[in-house]
């Protein structure tokens, strides 16, 4: 998709009508045989059995429902596509619909990550970036229906890149409104608040993000961000019992230890911890392109003098309030920074060359060498930066 047409779908069609419209990229910018490999990986703990609030998940449907411990029906480790994975499934499975659902796949696979994050960007670009995580999922549908709820309509608005087969979405509330139809090379995009069921074609794989819109999504993100801080600073302890009526006569409040976990709530609500976590999830969130769970970090390892550095994934920079701290993220992951010498670094990263790590640590001064191989280092572990190629010198 150019930016002319990223901006006739961010003015025309985003947040207010249905409408499929060509891929940004076009097919083949997510690399299905990819995200099949993701699933597989995704479903192998479950093959074993069901799993509860686990990430990734795995949900398996037919037409009379859900089975919720489809062990063997799952891809394994002898299904090398998806092609195979249908074929056997069409000899062992009497329901001739049927939908594999596996949710936040992408932490699985950097490079997959990668890849579905350049596809949002142009589009949070012009949007804004959600504040809420977005909800990703990799479907691998067979002549299926499914219906999303009333209850849930108004929580996401979605979108949704086929990459094999077909997807159909059928209006609920508006019966004047023709049903649309997104085939490889598509983007299908459905606002929040408008009940729709979705068809599945034979072998079809797609990749779905649900983009939170409803106000609660947003509660609950800063409650467990309080409620994060709240855990890390309370001394351990156990939910007391007390008895009732009480002995004596109960002076206000009657449940003290609930009253203390109030003031405590109210203390950090104030406070600036709460401030500069949401800041730093901010931070992080913007990196990831809100696709999080992110997948984890590199293994850390010690650069040498003579490995070249070129930029990889970008830096998102913050200020923090003391005017002297600035917050850096990412690819999902955030971290504190001091001073100016990390911008110096990073000018030195984007002038198109591909510096030593000796020179870069010239930038620091004599003396403080150590200080930004310690940045690189993590930059490099956080894949900010990669290693362009190892030269034989000290």
């Amino acid at each position: 998709m150019s930016e002319s047409s990223w901006d006739l779908f961010a003015t025309r069609h985003w947040e207010q009508k249905p409408g499929v419209t060509a891929a940004p990229g076009g097919q083949g910018t997510v690399d299905a045989q990819r995200a099949y490999a993701a699933m597989v990986q995704a479903a192998r703990p479950f093959r074993a059995g069901t799993r509860f609030r686990a990430l990734p998940d795995v949900r398996f449907l037919i037409d009379d429902g859900r089975i919720r411990a489809p062990g063997e029906l799952l891809p394994g480790p002898h299904d090398t596509s998806p092609q195979q994975y249908a074929e056997r499934l069409d000899k062992e499975l009497q329901s001739p619909g049927r939908l594999l659902v596996v949710e936040q796949p992408l932490m699985l696979d950097h490079v997959l990550w990668g890849q579905v994050r350049s596809l949002v960007v142009p589009l949070w670009e012009r949007v804004g970036y959600p504040v809420v995580p977005v909800v990703t999922e990799l479907l691998l549908g067979e002549r299926i229906t499914q219906c999303r709820g009333l209850a849930t309509q108004p929580l996401y608005s979605t979108l949704t890149w086929v990459l094999h087969g077909t997807v159909t979405a059928t209006p609920q509330d508006s019966p004047a409104q023709a049903a649309l139809t997104a085939e490889p090379g598509d983007v299908l995009h459905w606002p929040a608040g408008r009940p729709h069921q979705v068809r599945f074609g034979p072998r079809t794989l797609a990749l779905r993000l649900l983009v939170p819109r409803d106000p609660r999504l947003l509660t609950a993100a800063v409650k467990d961000a309080v409620a994060k801080i709240v855990h890390e600073q309370e001394r351990p302890g156990c939910v007391p019992y007390l008895p009732f009526p009480p002995s004596e006569a109960p002076a206000p409040p009657d449940v003290p230890e609930l009253a203390r976990m109030a003031r405590l709530l109210h203390e950090t609500t104030e406070g600036d911890r709460l401030d500069q976590a949401l800041k730093a999830a901010w931070a992080r969130r913007v990196s990831a392109a809100a696709l999080e769970p992110a997948p984890d970090t590199r293994p850390s390892v010690p650069l040498k003098p003579g490995d070249r550095l070129r930029a990889a994934s970008p830096v998102v920079r913050m200020p923090l309030d003391d005017g002297r701290t600035w917050l850096w993220a990412v690819d999902g992951h955030a971290f504190s920074v001091r001073g100016t010498l990390g911008e110096r670094v990073l000018e030195q990263l984007h002038q198109g060359e591909t510096p030593s790590v000796q020179q870069l640590s010239t930038l620091a001064g004599p003396g403080r060498e150590t200080s930004v191989i310690a940045l690189l280092e993590k930059l490099y572990t956080l894949r900010g930066v990669d290693v362009d190629r190892r030269e034989n010198t000290v």
